[in-house]
């Protein structure tokens, strides 16, 4: 919330926000309560999803999931919490500039981007299936650039 606040006061230097400046901070202020609940969630359920996500992935990719599950584990935590992150701040572009691109040089570097691409594509598929759906439509943005990232 400080984020968009302050990106607002910054863009406004020296003269009064637009309207649209003030509908786009309306908005934020309007969605914090949901951005608030689907923090939390992932907070409580992040591990939860990432394990049922795995375990899905299993069904299809068992060797891949047994050799890589603690490292598939760590990474798909991590981007829960800066998807958190993003989502409670309403800054997507720090996350798509920094740590989903970060992601995608190291999985590309390793040779594991069709693999990290199934990988979330099931813990997107969990997410819309645990999660309220004013929840999962704020996450499924970044699990989706995520994926295209990682199959481009």
């Amino acid at each position: 919330m400080l984020a968009t606040l302050h990106n607002a006061a910054v863009q406004a230097d020296g003269r009064f926000l637009n309207d649209e400046e003030l509908r786009n901070l309306q908005t934020y202020v309007q969605s914090y309560k949901a951005r608030l609940a689907t923090y939390q969630l992932l907070s409580q359920r992040g591990e939860a999803l990432v394990m049922a996500s795995l375990r899905q992935l299993a069904l299809t990719h068992r060797q891949e999931v047994q050799t890589h599950s603690a490292k598939c584990k760590r990474d798909m935590s991590y981007a829960l919490q800066e998807i958190a992150k993003a989502v409670l701040t309403g800054d997507p572009e720090v996350f798509r500039q920094s740590f989903s691109l970060w992601m995608e040089n190291i999985t590309r570097a390793v040779h594991k981007g069709n693999s990290a691409a199934r990988a979330y594509t099931c813990l997107k598929a969990e997410i819309q299936k645990e999660l309220p759906a004013e929840c999962a439509a704020l996450i499924v943005p970044f699990i989706d650039d995520l994926i295209t990232s990682f199959s481009g």
